[in-house]
């Protein structure tokens, strides 16, 4: 699991593995996404919250307490995610595997000590991106991946939406959204290799 090389490589198995550091400061697609659901999040409480107090009870004061709780619902999350990239030192370390079937997020035993945290954050994010908040990610690749903790099996993918300049290829299931890292130099291979392997309107 240490031995991941930072290029896609083919092993005997049959199966591409490699690694990726994303810079947490750097890299903002997470970001773009939690800042996303937030907004998506903090609009839909304020709505509420109006047509509950209905028109009388609509005033500088209590627009007021709406804006501190929505700045609370930002800055929460955010604070989090500082947290977690500062007991990084700024790098998320990731490991991928894939073959013909399916690609998955692979987790080591160093990378669960150190990212436990960012983890269920980052399965938090991409199950609301996905817009099923309340389902389980799908296990369902048929990679023998002990230790796969973000699978998706390209048969499920109902969408791939590529996003280069980020470094990150989206799988979108009907049930999750898993997001493949890749560097540069491999982004073009592993993009191809999927979309050899998804369905044609996945690929639209």
């Amino acid at each position: 699991m240490n031995e991941y090389p930072s290029r896609v490589t083919l092993y005997d198995d049959g199966v591409y593995r490699w690694s990726y550091d994303m810079d947490m400061w750097g890299n903002r697609y997470l970001l773009r996404i939690l800042l996303k659901v937030l907004t998506i999040f903090c609009v839909a409480v304020l709505l509420v919250l109006l047509a509950l107090l209905g028109p009388n009870y609509i005033n500088a004061k209590t627009l007021g307490v709406c804006a501190l709780i929505v700045a609370g619902m930002y800055l929460i999350p955010l604070g989090v995610y500082a947290i977690c990239a500062l007991a990084m030192h700024g790098s998320y370390h990731l490991c991928f595997q894939m073959d013909e079937s399916a690609v998955a997020l692979v987790q080591s035993a160093e990378t669960k000590r150190r990212n436990r945290a960012l983890g269920a954050f980052a399965t938090v994010v991409g199950l609301a991106a996905a817009k099923r908040p309340g389902e389980v990610l799908r296990v369902t690749s048929t990679l023998a991946m002990a230790n796969a903790v973000g699978t998706t099996a390209f048969s499920s993918v109902t969408r791939v939406k590529l996003h280069p300049e980020d470094d990150v290829i989206d799988l979108r299931e009907w049930f999750g959204l898993n997001q493949i890292y890749v560097g540069r130099e491999d982004y073009p291979f592993v993009r191809d290799f999927i979309l050899e392997r998804v369905r044609e309107k996945a690929r639209k």
